[in-house]
């Protein structure tokens, strides 16, 4: 389905009974609605899912860059309320953890729960400046030498070794997001400083992420997991950066208690 936001198409799926409690899914930065594919069978029985592709990504439209991740937490209250949704569980990987915990901190009214998977609340100098170097990689490349680097930062060696046809699936994905969806949102998770915000966090929140995530790795998980009262922090073993393709069963069972939370 389509929705004409303010200045681009968004494209996103709904499944799951209409009567139930809404659940929106965040993808990653270079991904699309297709990584949340091994979570929608259990949670589409229990919860009305909203699966939405980021601007520039899968198949939304792509406005001019420079993007915020206050602009995509904006996007996220446009479609929400194209909707008629009041509350919504959030689940953000990477890019839609950080624009995550910025809605959650923006409108905490709105978000019933919050889960916040290999991700970072707060671009420190070196994080921020490796994503202002893939911004000038693609304006001189376009996405192809970004495909490979950045596979072998999502999955370990074993995995990418034992399932290449879902390296195949994300390389894919990689490829489809636009030159500029992609700078834009490199440079929103580069303007990302969120980290005063953890500790006004009410929800119930998860902070879930692989051992060997090293973009987001499980010391700077635990830190935000400290500073946000009440959290849990989970760490998935033998999981990269998507950890929800590594450990796929270990993060549906952590996914279901943490929504059980707010019954």
């Amino acid at each position: 389905m389509r929705f004409n936001g303010a200045d681009f198409e968004m494209n996103y799926h709904v499944d799951g009974p209409e009567c139930a409690p809404w659940v929106t899914l965040s993808n990653s930065l270079v991904c699309s609605t297709r990584m949340w594919d091994t979570q929608m069978a259990g949670l589409a029985k229990d919860y009305r899912v909203l699966r939405y592709d980021v601007r520039g990504h899968g198949e939304s439209s792509t406005p001019p860059p420079p993007y915020s991740i206050d602009d995509l937490a904006d996007d996220v209250l446009a479609i929400w309320d194209h909707l008629g949704i009041a509350r919504s569980h959030w689940i953000g990987l990477s890019l839609g953890g950080m624009t995550g915990i910025r809605l959650a901190d923006r409108e905490p009214e709105r978000v019933v729960t919050l889960t916040a998977s290999d991700c970072r609340a707060e671009a420190d100098e070196t994080y921020a400046a490796m994503f202002v170097a893939r911004a000038e990689t693609t304006k001189e490349g376009g996405m192809e030498p970004l495909v490979e680097p950045t596979l072998q930062r999502f999955f370990t060696d074993d995995f990418r070794k034992a399932r290449p046809d879902v390296v195949a699936r994300y390389g894919e994905m990689i490829r489809r997001t636009t030159t500029d969806g992609h700078i834009g949102c490199c440079m929103a998770l580069a303007g990302g400083r969120f980290a005063d915000a953890l500790p006004r966090l009410k929800m119930p929140t998860l902070f879930i992420g692989g051992r060997h995530d090293i973009g987001a790795p499980p010391h700077l998980m635990q830190a935000m997991h400290e500073a946000a009262p009440g959290s849990t922090h989970i760490v998935l073993e033998d999981a990269g950066h998507i950890s929800l393709e590594e450990q796929p069963e270990e993060y549906a069972e952590a996914l279901a208690e943490h929504l059980r939370k707010s019954d």
